[in-house]
């Protein structure tokens, strides 16, 4: 996928949220007010992540794994 794919995508997916709290976070970090949430490190592992998920789908795991493994890990 090149980056104008990737853009593409990114505008519709954002034209789907109907949430002020995160259309405002996604604002900020466009309009570079904030920055990143993420340190470099962080971000380098989901840079990494996301490029072995597009290598190969089946390496994800599902949304009720994910969801479970983050409760246990920080309790909510």
């Amino acid at each position: 996928m090149n980056i104008t794919d990737e853009k593409n995508r990114l505008k519709k997916e954002i034209d789907k949220i109907d949430n002020p709290y995160i259309l405002d976070r996604i604002s900020a970090i466009i309009a570079d007010d904030e920055g990143s949430l993420l340190t470099d490190e962080q971000l380098a592992i989901v840079m990494e992540r996301r490029e072995e998920y597009l290598r190969d789908p089946s390496t994800a795991i599902p949304l009720e794994e994910f969801k479970a493994n983050i409760k246990d890990k920080y309790g909510f």
